[in-house]
């Protein structure tokens, strides 16, 4: 591949220490910054898994004042936003740890941001006439998927417009993102699949972006071959560290491409099904990828070609892609929707922050068809 001779900018703001036993590294990173006052996010599962107990121990052996936070819902939304800004307020830290899957990422971000601010809504961030920057927030991934531990988007659903809200800003950027692999090895098969697939989508809808270039096309690529080679071993075996590990650098990697240059109609359309129906976000993007990819084929053959090719020992990206749809069950009567909200999730979906950067134009009767390609419709009112 040549770089093409046209400018690009591209932002990576946040530090990673990344491999296995980067988390022991917490306490001196908190050390080497003077955060002597730190408040965990985290889901009630987490908390009951005993995961934090010995990171809290070697905080608070240096020192460290630890709050813990678990009001951290699957999919976050703006009321458990402001829930977590209020605790925020109530425990005035200096530091936020975000440690699970996506949503805790997520919503210490969104909290982060909101509680400098001075925000009850985080609808109210984007339109502010001057941001302040976030707290220091690091980030703690257990899952190998969202990405979200090296960009400065968060995803929170707005309950009563059933509308899932892309938030991102500078000022939200994590100070550091830790990713040990080894945190990932309790996540179950399932979740394994799935959060596996999310990564993919990312790599693979940052690669076919409109306004891709060379830097974000390598990370993509290299997320895309990575999982490859590994998403399957991780779910069969998920004590496999090399596996666990390559999942785990994939998922930073299309983090890393998508918050440069953006995502596309997968992410345009899952949103609106997730806030609709609180659909799991892997599983809906699993559904919408190969409907997705063949409505932008003709706008991006060249870049198809190559990734037919990347996988050329697997017989071609598409192929594998079934293989393992049907060797795990990945099918559209997984989820389904309702047939009177086709048109109203369509809509929507052509506004979508991630519309903007399809490879091919759309129309609203475009998305309604995929969405039917996609999922179970039920005609019931």
């Amino acid at each position: 591949m040549q770089v093409k001779p046209e400018p690009f900018n591209f932002v990576l703001p946040t530090k990673d220490e990344f491999g296995p036993g980067a988390i022991d590294l917490l306490p001196d990173v908190l050390a080497r910054n003077r955060l002597d006052k730190a408040v965990f996010i985290v889901t009630q599962g987490r908390n009951r898994s005993g995961m934090l107990d010995r990171p809290i121990e070697a905080l608070r052996n240096r020192g460290v004042d630890v709050e813990v936070y678990t009001g951290v819902r699957e999919n976050p939304d703006l009321e458990s936003v402001a829930d977590c800004a209020g605790f925020l307020r109530s425990h005035r830290p200096d530091v936020l740890v975000g440690i699970g899957g996506g949503s805790s990422l997520d919503t210490a971000k969104a909290a982060g941001i909101c509680y400098t601010n001075g925000l009850e809504n985080l609808r109210d961030f984007p339109v502010l006439p001057a941001k302040r920057q976030s707290l220091p927030v690091i980030m703690v991934p257990t899952t190998a998927g969202s990405g979200s531990e090296v960009n400065y988007w968060s995803v929170v659903t707005d309950n009563s417009a059933k509308e899932k809200l892309s938030v991102g800003d500078p000022a939200m950027s994590p100070l550091l993102a830790i990713v040990d692999p080894r945190l990932c090895m309790s996540v179950p098969e399932r979740a394994t699949l799935y959060t596996g697939i999310d990564a993919l989508t990312h790599a693979v809808e940052s690669y076919f972006s409109a306004t891709s270039n060379w830097l974000s096309d390598m990370l993509a690529l290299g997320a895309v071959s990575l999982i490859v080679i590994s998403l399957e071993q991780a779910i069969a075996d998920g004590r496999d560290l090399q596996a666990r590990s390559n999942m785990s650098l994939a998922s930073m990697l299309a983090g890393m491409s998508m918050e440069n240059v953006g995502l596309g109609l997968i992410h345009a359309l899952s949103h609106q099904v997730s806030g609709y129906y609180d659909t799991p976000h892997g599983l809906t993007n699993a559904l919408l990828l190969p409907h997705v990819l063949a409505f932008n084929t003709s706008a991006c053959r060249k870049k198809v070609r190559s990734l037919e090719a990347l996988v050329r020992g697997r017989h071609g990206f598409g192929r594998w892609l079934k293989k393992l749809y049907n060797r795990f069950g990945v099918q559209k009567h997984m989820v389904t929707i309702q047939r009177k909200d086709i048109s109203g999730m369509a809509e929507r979906a052509i506004q979508n922050v991630n519309a903007r950067t399809n490879p091919a134009g759309a129309e609203v009767k475009d998305l309604e068809d995929i969405l039917q390609r996609s999922f179970a419709v039920s005609v019931q009112s």
